[in-house]
């Protein structure tokens, strides 16, 4: 194992105690040889009672700066040929670094990503299309569920997109933009990663809407290279994830429909219409159109 390459496990954390230890040992267990390196963004040193319970690099700042700023303090304190950007509230399977090394130095890409189960068991698996040259995929917000946790990049590529900015309900969506600009993507056709649902977590609230928002403006000039279909698709998947946080809690929704309206005007078809009748009968027409799509597949 002393040949294998080394990983960096770079887990920024923000009041997670209770999370954090989970994820530290899902690190502990890998077959690859690691480091890990706790990024501590609670401004008052919240997670040492844990850290210390391990050997790894702690790096405790002094205010809170946010989840891709503090990826970024971890990712400059890596010295291993891989990078893997751990939230605290997930897990990986014991076999996962191994698993994308081996695929990356197979293939020559510089970014793998795996499927993922969520905690209340639903699993997504990767789109058999979606490797290679993935940037349109990237923009259209359609390369699910590629995020930082199912991620294992090549440090070389991911120094060029240092530091991260800080695109709160983004931070995923412009990651994968700016490496798939680059750098060919591949991934491992299983569910490596365990993926928490948490309700306070910026990415169940409305800001990741805003996020997807500003990253459509943010790169408007990289979306007018490609056909329309791509900025659209990206907007209507906005539209169809806003419809479904507004159902979320409740049996039917006015805004719901609306917001479906919306992204089968962005992105007339099929996938925007169905959903958007199945809202005009609530959760309940939901339900059935979730159910119909599983015996289809």
């Amino acid at each position: 194992m002393s040949d294998d390459p080394l990983v960096s496990v770079v887990i920024p954390t923000y009041y997670r105690n209770d999370r954090l230890r989970e994820a530290i040992e899902s690190v502990v267990s890998q077959t690859q040889p690691t480091e890990t390196i706790v990024v501590d963004d609670s401004g008052e040193g919240h997670a040492m009672p844990v850290v210390d319970e391990y050997d790894l690099t702690y790096v405790e700042l002094d205010h809170n700066i946010g989840s891709n700023p503090a990826r970024s303090v971890g990712a400059e304190r890596a010295t291993g040929e891989y990078v893997q950007f751990l939230d605290d509230d997930d897990r990986l399977h014991p076999e996962k670094l191994a698993d994308q090394i081996a695929l990356l130095e197979r293939t020559g890409a510089s970014v793998a990503y795996c499927g993922m189960t969520y905690e209340d068991g639903t699993t997504i698996l990767p789109d058999s299309t979606a490797r290679g040259d993935v940037l349109a995929r990237a923009l259209e917000f359609s390369l699910s569920p590629c995020v930082t946790s199912t991620m294992l990049v090549a440090r070389d590529a991911l120094s060029r997109t240092l530091p991260l900015p800080d695109r709160p309900g983004g931070d995923d969506l412009g990651l994968m933009i700016d490496l798939a600009r680059e750098h060919e993507f591949e991934f491992v056709d299983e569910a490596l990663v365990d993926r928490a649902v948490i309700e306070d977590s910026r990415g169940k609230s409305p800001g990741l809407i805003h996020g997807r928002r500003e990253i459509i403006q943010e790169y408007d000039d990289l979306y007018d290279d490609f056909p329309a279909s791509v900025r659209a698709n990206a907007q209507a998947n906005t539209d169809k994830l806003e419809a479904r946080m507004e159902l979320r809690d409740r049996r039917w929704s006015l805004s719901t429909v609306r917001s479906f309206a919306l992204a089968c005007y962005h992105a007339p078809s099929l996938r925007t219409a169905i959903p958007l009748l199945a809202s005009l009968f609530g959760q309940v027409g939901m339900d059935a159109m979730q159910r119909g799509y599983s015996l289809v597949r």
